[in-house]
């Protein structure tokens, strides 16, 4: 979640028009982060930046009938896709939430749990939203968030985004020297930042696991997700302003590091790193 200008127009609809193979990816991401939160019957759970929602909607399953769910996004179109999906049998209500969590009033001390997946790397002012994630959530909930490592450290984003550099380069086009700014799907990826931050902010116990995992490219194949990949992360930001003979360039350079990355099914994977986050009120 970010300002809410920044999560409008062409960014969602490009997500929105890859939501299926992008969840795909994320799925072994919120079985991590769901394992963490280790919610329990009954429980009122918050989800952060919920997209469309399929982090929600398995925290619904999760708390049952008796419980209930909140999904806050600033993106309406997101909210929108979310909503129009069918509910569970037996899953708890959801309520969807258009808001930016830093100017939020939401509900005091109503949530036992707060989770989000990689929904709190853009906040516009950081130290703001974690002091309201903390005031709605209830003396002893948890709060458990996914966000990424470092870039350097994830194949899935350095290496296509280290391939079109090195394309580009190649045929004697002009390459940033330094990485493209794209910091924050990475900033909270340092210790040294969040645990002072959270605490800051009224949590507790404040605790930072790295998670190396293994992730399905979205889109699948290598000539999907080599498209897929000029949509997002690094290599999207490199690729801002330029031709679309370099587009092409690039993407046929990424098209070869998937092909390398393929499974049986001919599906590409490569490793990411992933950090999870959790602290108690």
């Amino acid at each position: 979640m970010s300002a809410p200008e920044e999560w409008a127009g062409d960014r969602v609809s490009r997500w929105l028009a890859q939501a299926s193979e992008l969840e795909r990816q994320l799925a072994p991401v919120s079985q991590v982060l769901l394992e963490a939160t280790a919610l329990q019957p009954g429980e009122q759970v918050l989800d952060v930046g919920c997209g469309t929602g399929p982090t929600t909607r398995q925290a619904a399953a999760a708390v049952g009938t008796t419980g209930a769910v909140t999904g806050i996004d600033v993106a309406a179109e997101m909210l929108e896709a979310a909503a129009q999906a069918p509910p569970t049998e037996g899953a708890a209500p959801v309520e969807w939430t258009c808001a930016d969590v830093v100017t939020w009033q939401g509900p005091s001390a109503a949530y036992d749990v707060v989770l989000s997946r990689f929904g709190v790397m853009f906040f516009a002012d950081p130290a703001a939203a974690m002091r309201t994630l903390a005031d709605v959530t209830r003396p002893g909930g948890r709060l458990a968030f996914a966000v990424w490592g470092p870039r350097s450290s994830s194949a899935l984003f350095e290496a296509p985004y280290q391939a079109a550099r090195s394309a580009l380069a190649a045929e004697g086009y002009d390459v940033p020297s330094e990485s493209p700014a794209d910091a924050g799907s990475y900033s909270w990826s340092d210790e040294e930042y969040v645990v002072p931050l959270l605490a800051g902010a009224g949590w507790r116990d404040v605790a930072v696991a790295p998670r190396e995992l293994v992730l399905p490219v979205a889109g699948g194949d290598p000539e999907a997700a080599s498209r897929a990949a000029l949509d997002f992360g690094p290599t999207r930001v490199l690729l801002d302003g330029r031709s679309q003979r370099e587009r092409d360039l690039v993407q046929g350079a990424v098209r070869e590091v998937f092909a390398g990355a393929v499974d049986a099914e001919g599906r590409a994977h490569l490793p990411a790193s992933v950090r999870l986050v959790t602290a108690r009120r």
